[in-house]
């Protein structure tokens, strides 16, 4: 959709403009008309032309946009490398600058600890990890964004992505690609960052994994959540033909599914994976995601149409659902009493406890990304040319917002302004 014929469904808001600076206040906002209530401010973070743009909802504009960055565990800060080589940690509201450190140059951000104070950083993530020509060996850099103490530079031998930071910040987990120069797996694994040598990981039962039984997983990697704590990692896989557990491997037995949630415990640092039952994983993978929130974690599946809840703290499924099924890439966003689910030409709110649908909101085009705020009262979803803007408790469509270029919607956030 072009951007004017979403202003011509819309009669909305003038289109986001796309800045090519770190920091710019926002414009002005619209007048509103006498005894008019203002909606609450808010700030969405959105893929837009290969840059994260913050947007200013009252306004539609562009407070800022950057390039490569990754965001801190609660969107409060965002870290980027600038073209001159120098680590910049981002206020993720307004763009202002809080700090920089200087970094070799040729590498860029890709993952940050729970706290903000240590971030891995790296060669680009490659399109597809999978086969050749791979790499036998891999440099990561590990900074102080503060600037503080000089940056350390980890070499390793074999093919290893950054996946994610200890809470304390003192051991980063490792994606290791199988063979190092032509990929068909890969395996997770902890590098102890001061004593500079691997660490086992922990079963559930908080034993250590033998050598050499350390999981082995085929596929893709559909979408990776944090949880509120901040302490552990979720990371929904599809397509998973042959995949053989730790668990499995440890008793000899043989095994295959297509989905399931590994999850990444980063304080006791133990690892486990939810399998997720048939017909998860078969179909496309971008029609699958993942939301968590403190109790529960929840998957949806489009093809089928069904909604799957986990207690977080059992590890096992409690309830399944049909809730509608959609075509194209789906999306999911838990917020204290709320979830919503978004896929195709429409939103579903749905009750995190029952699973039921409490209502449908039908979209313009097809959905890109959903997003809740923290009081949530509104629900923001992205489409082709824009983002539409729903009360999350009055259900009914509130206004839409002209967004040229926008491929994703990520995360809503309030203005502490507004």
């Amino acid at each position: 959709m072009e951007r004017r014929e979403f202003l011509k469904v819309t009669g909305g808001l003038a289109g986001a403009a796309l800045l090519t600076s770190c920091a710019r206040p926002p414009a002005a906002a619209p007048a509103s008309p006498a005894g008019t209530p203002r909606p609450p401010a808010h700030v969405l973070f959105a893929d837009v032309s290969a840059r994260l743009s913050a947007l200013d909802t009252r306004s539609g504009a562009t407070i800022f946009s950057t390039a490569r960055p990754v965001a801190g565990a609660g969107w409060d800060r965002l870290y980027t490398v600038s073209p001159a080589g120098e680590l910049l940690t981002l206020d993720a509201v307004t763009g202002r600058e809080l700090s920089r450190a200087t970094v070799p140059h040729g590498v860029v951000a890709r993952v940050v600890s729970p706290l903000g104070d240590v971030v891995a950083l790296g060669a680009p993530a490659p399109a597809s990890p999978y086969g050749r020509p791979g790499r036998r060996s891999t440099t990561l850099v590990v900074a102080d964004p503060s600037g503080s103490t000089a940056p350390k530079v980890v070499r390793l031998k074999g093919n290893f992505e950054p996946d994610a930071f200890s809470t304390d910040g003192k051991a980063l987990f490792l994606l290791e690609y199988l063979p190092a120069t032509s990929p068909e797996s890969y395996r997770v694994k902890a590098y102890d960052i001061e004593r500079g040598s691997f660490s086992p990981l922990l079963t559930r039962e908080k034993r250590p994994v033998p050598a050499g039984a350390e999981e082995t997983m085929r596929g893709e990697g559909r979408v990776a959540v944090l949880s509120p704590g901040r302490d552990r990692l979720y990371t929904l896989y599809t397509h998973q033909p042959n995949h053989l557990h730790t668990r499995d491997l440890v008793a000899g037995r043989t095994t295959g599914v297509h989905a399931f949630v590994h999850v990444l415990d980063l304080g006791q640092r133990w690892a486990y994976c939810l399998d997720l039952p048939e017909p998860f994983g078969r179909g496309p993978a971008e029609g699958h995601t993942l939301a968590v929130s403190a109790a529960a974690l929840y998957v949806y599946d489009g093809a089928g149409g069904t909604l799957l809840r986990a207690g977080t703290e059992s590890l096992e499924i409690e309830r399944t659902a049909v809730v509608g099924a959609s075509s194209g890439a789906a999306s999911a966003a838990s917020e204290g009493a709320s979830l919503y689910v978004a896929a195709g030409p429409s939103v579903r709110s749905i009750d995190p406890g029952s699973l039921a649908v409490r209502g449908e909101w039908r979209l313009p085009a097809a959905a890109r990304g959903v997003a809740v705020t923290p009081d949530e009262r509104a629900v923001y979803a992205g489409v082709t040319g824009g983002v539409v803007r729903f009360d999350g408790r009055a259900g009914r469509e509130v206004s839409r917002i002209a967004v040229p270029g926008i491929s994703l919607l990520r995360h809503a956030a309030t203005r502490p302004d507004g």
